[in-house]
């Protein structure tokens, strides 16, 4: 039988020739990228971790090789003695391993604590974007609050007089680019002031948002309706045709309004002047219109309709004030 052969292997070195590096770089200071860091540095110490572990596992087969070798027989010396230097050598590697896989678990401690820390400054991170994030929708509620304040009127409901204007003017705007005809209609309540000083300003207020209902019901959707200030409201008709045709309109909001309405222990017939400018005919800018159609609901009242159209009232001159 030929002598046995000892199989000779390097020694276990290197493997953490990089975990010192690892350890002393530099941490980002972002959490998610100090996570993804830690989350590499984690990967390469459990790769390091299964190489001692089969170094070892190599070695205790060439331990084992070794010592089957010294049972036998009637060995020759020079065997022997490779075989005894052999076991020397593995039970080198052997220690070698076992110091090397301390340090590995040791790393592999401080990775988990430090993922520890990471997670809760991630937490601590989604925590502060979600209370920035409530507060950026709180701003933009407060914001759209504002918004929504400035440009209507806070008893009725209704848009305001900016809000009035600044549709009257691109109504204009369309209007002239189309060739379209407008209608302005100012509306007034009749005898409001009796209503404040016999009933108290608490039903007067009732009487303003029961009208600015109707009023809103009345018209179509496109057209605008305002709260111009006190008892008198104003409305933009769009693309309208005939004059007649607005005036029988304004006729039939008279009567719908002048609906006998109970207030409580009251029961109000409440009626309405309404005076009626056209674009262009009566005035080609926001201000003429406007001014016009005041002018008109002023001859309106003590009527038999309540209701006058601008041209069919004394010639008022125009001065242009405001263009759009």
């Amino acid at each position: 039988m030929g002598n046995p052969v000892i199989p000779w292997r390097a020694p276990v070195s290197g493997l953490l020739q990089n975990r010192e590096t690892s350890m002393t770089s530099s941490k980002p200071r972002d959490p998610k990228r100090r996570a993804s860091a830690r989350r590499a540095s984690l990967e390469h110490v459990l790769v390091e971790n299964e190489k001692i572990k089969a170094s070892v596992e190599k070695a205790a087969s060439d331990l084992t090789l070794v010592n089957d070798v010294l049972k036998q027989d009637a060995i020759p010396l020079q065997v022997m003695q490779q075989a005894l230097t052999r076991n020397e050598d593995v039970e080198r590697e052997v220690s070698k391993a076992a110091d090397d896989l301390k340090v590995v678990n040791v790393t592999l401690a401080d990775e988990m604590a430090e993922r520890v820390v990471i997670e809760s400054e991630l937490a601590s991170v989604r925590t502060d974007l979600a209370g920035v994030r409530d507060d950026l929708l709180n701003a933009q509620v407060r914001e759209k609050a504002a918004r929504e304040a400035a440009l209507h009127d806070a008893l009725t409901g209704l848009p305001n007089r900016a809000s009035f204007e600044q549709g009257l003017c691109h109504g204009l705007i369309q209007a002239t680019r189309h060739g379209w005809r407008l209608a302005v209609l100012f509306i007034d309540i009749d005898n409001f002031k009796s209503i404040n000083d016999s009933y108290g300003h608490g039903l007067g207020d009732q009487v303003l948002r029961t009208t600015a209902a109707r009023l809103r019901s009345f018209f179509r959707d496109e057209d605008i309706i305002c709260r111009w200030g006190g008892d008198e409201f104003v409305c933009l008709l769009l693309d309208v045709q005939q004059e007649d045709s607005v005036a029988g309109l304004a006729k039939d909001l008279c009567e719908h309004i002048s609906e006998a309405r109970r207030f409580g222990e009251v029961t109000l017939v409440t009626e309405l002047s309404i005076g009626i400018a056209m674009f262009p005919e009566d005035g080609e800018t926001a201000d003429a219109l406007v001014r016009n159609a005041d002018i008109a609901m002023y001859e309106a009242k003590g009527t038999e309709t309540r209701v006058v159209l601008f041209q069919n009232t004394l010639t008022v001159p125009m001065t242009r004030v405001q263009h759009c």
